[in-house]
Formats: structure tokens, C-alpha cells, sequence
């Protein structure tokens, strides 16, 4: 009778367990006990984009309509300020690589400021910056460097690269002009380092990722996770040359405590989207996808974005990205954010 009765009791005493193991972990929200998902939202109206030109005004609809359905909040003031306070010095990472016809759209990036200034941030405080100069102004961008609206800079003869603060490993990158060692007298001029932007490891507080939704021939994508590492740092040649595929510089790059700590939003650009022959644009292989993501975690917008490249690669008959992508599980891993589709929230609203 003794044994017969341990079952049932044992069967409540589990039941027991499992109940306060779910409770506490509703109480905490551990993550050790429950995986979050990472809440993505998609924003797509094709009538934004005309000609390859985006219509500022319907671009701003779209920003502010996403803003708000990823936070949950009646207005974009006070959706804004779920990732910035007045007092934070903003930075707006762009991408202006692949030239002015698939760079960060100017519209997208005039709408996060005037929503930025709303949530209380001054002009003043709002940095736009990518690196080379020279794109940037092909790009549309530095043609005032300061307005009522936000700070345009480049890294590049602007506010320079940080000494101190790099990226190392054993791969040695001929350097070029721009990089900051370059005519330093070291041998042959190659290093093994890749340093940081002095604005964002010295005057941003805050950091806003606003890629380009794009191909990229060694590494699949350039997309958040490319932009926050070989689209910021220097000497990445490297990494993208000679078989490299950026794996797992990417990842590394990105989860540097100056890059990782600061990073509260990316937004990505699929006004115009490019699948095959990346980086740069070309036109046979881009459509006007008229989309844009907003998410805090860059690898799940990066997962569903090689997602929608692999369908439009499919249906032209293009070779696969996706094996070369392989930085966005890497980051997955290094815990950056959340590459299994079952563990990404994807929600479409309409602007």
C-alpha cells in the first residue's frame, strides 16, 4: 500500500514542482526558463517608392508606424523614448557602400531624426555618419553637415578613428587610404587591426542602425550585422577578400562592448532591395520592395532578410546567399539576438 500510494503523491509533488518553476519564471522572466522572442515589425507600402525615389512623405508614415507598433505605444514620442532619453547623443549608423541609387535613403533617416527630436533629443545631439566621405555625398548626404534636423559626418576625414579601441585577430589587411595606419610605416603597411569610430566609442551614447536591405557577394548579406562591423570599423578588406566571408569578424566586431552596449534599434531599409551582385547597385537584380524593419535585435532582421532574398534569388535563378551568411548563426550564438524563426515575433502592419 506504502509503494502504491508514493505514485500519486509523487505525481502531485512534480505537478507541484512544475507549477512554481512556471511561476517564478513568470514572476523573473529568466531567461533561463523562458526564451523571449524578438520582436520584429514589417512595414511595406510599394507606392513609397517611384523611379528608385522615395516619397518623403509616405516614408514618414512608415517610420512612425513602425516605431509605434514595435513598442506598443498610442504615439511616436513616447515610442521613441522606449530606446532614448533627451539627455542621450544619438548616433544614426547608415550604409552609402553600394552607391547613391542603394544607400540609406535619406527620407528613412530624416524620419528617425524628426521622431528622435520629438522624444526630446536636440538637433545637435543626432549624429548621421558611415564612413568615406566620398560615398556619403554621392549618397545625398554632408551636403550642409549641420542642420535644424540632425549632424551629418563622416568617419573619414571627420571624427576619425579610436587608436585604443580595435578589433584583432591573426588575418593581416593591406591597408588603404583611410585606415588609420595607414602611412604609418609599419611593414608593407598591413595590420591585423580594425579600429572603431571615435564618435561612437567617445561622444554617442546611443546607436541607431539603419542598414540597406542588400546582397554581398563574400558574405551573403550586408545587412545590420555588416553594417555595425565591416561597415564601420576599418582595414576590413580582410574580411571579405581571398575566401573570407566575414565569419565570425562580423559577429565579433558586433559584439564589442562600445558597438553591443550602445546599440537600442535597427531599421532596415528595403525601400529598394537587392538580391544578387552585391555590393552596388543593380538594377536587374533589384525591385522596389518598398519594406522596412524595425527590430532591437539585428540578427533576427537579418535572418528573415536572407529569407527574402533567397525567394527573389530563387525565382531569377541566381546562386544561393545563404551559405555565405553564415555570420548571422555565429551571432546567434554569441547570444546578439535570435536567428530560429520559432523564436522571432514577425508582425506585418500596414502604415
Amino acid at each position: 500500500m506504502r509503494h502504491r500510494s508514493f505514485i500519486p503523491n509523487l505525481a502531485a509533488l512534480l505537478l507541484s514542482c512544475f507549477l512554481s518553476v512556471c511561476a517564478l519564471a513568470e514572476e523573473t522572466n529568466s531567461t533561463s526558463l523562458v526564451v523571449a522572442k524578438s520582436r520584429v515589425v514589417l512595414i511595406r507600402d510599394p507606392s513609397s517608392v517611384n523611379s528608385f525615389t522615395a516619397d518623403t512623405a509616405k516614408v514618414r508614415t512608415m517610420v512612425a508606424a513602425g516605431i509605434v507598433a514595435l513598442t506598443g505605444e498610442t504615439n511616436e514620442a513616447a515610442a521613441w523614448r522606449h530606446f532614448v532619453t533627451s539627455g542621450d547623443v544619438v548616433g544614426i549608423k547608415i550604409n552609402t557602400q553600394a552607391g547613391p541609387l542603394q544607400s540609406t535613403r535619406r527620407a528613412v533617416v530624416e524620419a528617425i531624426a524628426q521622431g528622435l527630436r520629438a522624444a526630446g533629443v536636440i538637433a545637435t545631439n543626432i549624429y548621421v555618419f558611415d564612413r568615406d566621405p566620398l560615398q556619403m555625398r554621392a549618397a545625398g548626404y554632408l551636403k550642409t553637415r549641420t542642420t535644424n534636423q540632425m549632424r551629418e559626418v563622416s568617419i573619414i576625414d571627420g571624427t576619425g578613428w579610436e587608436p585604443i579601441a580595435y578589433f584583432q585577430d591573426n588575418l593581416a589587411g593591406k591597408l588603404i587610404w583611410g585606415d588609420l595606419l595607414f602611412g604609418k610605416d609599419l611593414d608593407q603597411d598591413l595590420s591585423k587591426r580594425s579600429h572603431l569610430p571615435k564618435l561612437v566609442t567617445e561622444t554617442i551614447t546611443k546607436l541607431i542602425n539603419v542598414p540597406v536591405l542588400q546582397d554581398h557577394d563574400a558574405c551573403g548579406l550586408a545587412g545590420c550585422l555588416y553594417n555595425l562591423s565591416l561597415g564601420m570599423v576599418d582595414n576590413t578588406r580582410r574580411f571579405e577578400t581571398g575566401g573570407q566571408h566575414g565569419d565570425p569578424m562580423i559577429a565579433e566586431i558586433c559584439n564589442m562592448p562600445a558597438v553591443r552596449g550602445k546599440l537600442v534599434l535597427n531599421v532596415m531599409d528595403g525601400l529598394i532591395a537587392g538580391y544578387a551582385g552585391g555590393l552596388g547597385f543593380k538594377p536587374r537584380f533589384s525591385w522596389n520592395y518598398g519594406a522596412l524593419y524595425f527590430s532591437a535585435d539585428p540578427v533576427a532582421i537579418d535572418s528573415l532578410c536572407v529569407d527574402v532574398l533567397e525567394a527573389k534569388g530563387r525565382e531569377a535563378r541566381v546562386p544561393s546567399i545563404r551559405p555565405l551568411a553564415t555570420h548571422i548563426a555565429t551571432a546567434n550564438r554569441l547570444g546578439l539576438g535570435q536567428s530560429d524563426p520559432a523564436k522571432i515575433d514577425l508582425s506585418e502592419v500596414k502604415p
